[in-house]
């Protein structure tokens, strides 16, 4: 589950500076559905997909929601494993 930092409790912060946070800006590399479609494809080719099931069962913390998020595909990754 992704959540607003600033409204709920989370385990996991993984906004812009985590190791889990978009490299892609919205504005300087797209909209908000391009950065979050490229996010998903940089974490394809991560070695950061090795450790997804350290987020498994917690609360991810991003400034994005409600909005779409990134946080989004990493739930979906998490969900096809």
């Amino acid at each position: 589950m992704v959540v607003n930092l600033r409204k709920s409790n989370y385990n996991i912060y993984i906004g812009r500076g985590s190791k889990w946070g978009n490299p892609f800006i919205i504005g300087r590399d797209g909209n908000r559905e391009e950065v979050i479609r490229k996010y998903r494809e940089y974490i394809m080719q991560s070695d950061l997909l090795n450790d997804l099931e350290e987020l498994r069962g917690k609360v991810l913390g991003c400034f994005c929601k409600p909005k779409a998020c990134h946080g989004d595909v990493l739930v979906e990754l998490l969900k096809r494993k």
